[in-house]
């Protein structure tokens, strides 16, 4: 019984020392004008921080509709907004500079309305024209891969997040909330969701914290929302204007410190040496 009782301390002490920070909500302005990154309270819809124009190396701006934290490594991912072009981005989330990944080079598809990563550190998104389609995306060149016909004709707000029981969520339409199977990209309707910015007011982009899915309401202003997984939405308040895009922070999970390896190492030592004498 004792040895158990060690064995568990063990664990919570490597458990405790790669324990992760509380998540940050970025968001990105596009909807027709320039691109510029903030930090968004999760309990008010207020912003947080400014944290500056969305620009490359060459002060160029990017407007932004989609965002995506990678899982494996942390990096934040940008789409651009069709009037900035057709690419994948990486951003600082510190700064705000912009790096340009590549081309989506899909024949159609516009730009990516949205961005999601699945645990495993793939990244998939939905056509702004052509339909609300599913695409995979090449991290290492930003080409983009038509997965299958989503069956619905048009976009208009094109939201995705995946859960982290790997549900692909979507609001393609202003009308429409359901989920997509990452097979086919078929889209399955569940509700046409309550929306607080009014009635023609899309969601354009999606984000889960945990388990907790919010969306962005693009309307004026703004409104941050939950939605359950039945499509009920909860209103916690008006945001930043124009803002077309939310993702939370992922952090990767660190190693466990020397110190922490250590001591566990001694209490796996002590369990061993009281096996031993018996």
């Amino acid at each position: 019984m004792k040895a158990n009782q060690i064995l568990l301390c063990a664990v919570a002490i490597l458990a405790a020392a790669t324990q992760t920070q509380a998540s940050t909500l970025y968001g990105a302005t596009s909807a027709g004008g320039p691109g510029e990154l903030w930090v968004i309270d999760q309990t008010t819809g207020n912003a947080m921080q400014d944290v500056g124009p969305l620009n490359d190396a060459l002060a160029n701006n990017y407007a932004v509709t989609g965002l995506a934290f990678d899982p494996v490594n942390g990096l934040l991912y940008g789409s651009t907004g069709g009037h900035s072009g057709t690419d994948l981005l990486t951003i600082d989330p510190a700064t705000a500079l912009v790096t340009v990944v590549g081309s989506y080079n899909a024949t159609g598809a516009g730009t990516m309305a949205d961005l999601a990563f699945d645990s495993a550190g793939n990244l998939y998104g939905i056509s702004s024209s052509g339909g609300a389609n599913l695409y995979t995306i090449n991290l290492a060149t930003g080409q983009a891969t038509q997965v299958g016909l989503s069956g619905v004709s048009g976009t208009s707000g094109g939201g995705l997040a995946i859960s982290p029981a790997g549900i692909f969520y979507g609001t393609p339409t202003t009308s429409r909330f359901g989920t997509y199977d990452p097979n086919t990209g078929a889209y399955n309707n569940i509700t046409n969701p309550f929306k607080p910015a009014g009635p023609s007011a899309s969601y354009a982009s999606l984000a889960f914290d945990g388990n907790t899915l919010y969306g962005m309401d693009l309307g004026l202003p703004t409104h941050l929302v939950t939605i359950d997984s039945s499509g009920v939405v909860t209103d916690i308040g008006p945001s930043v204007a124009s803002i077309d895009a939310i993702a939370f922070t992922v952090e990767p999970i660190p190693e466990p410190t020397s110190a922490a390896l250590l001591l566990a190492g001694g209490v796996m030592a002590r369990i061993a040496s009281r096996r031993g004498k018996k």
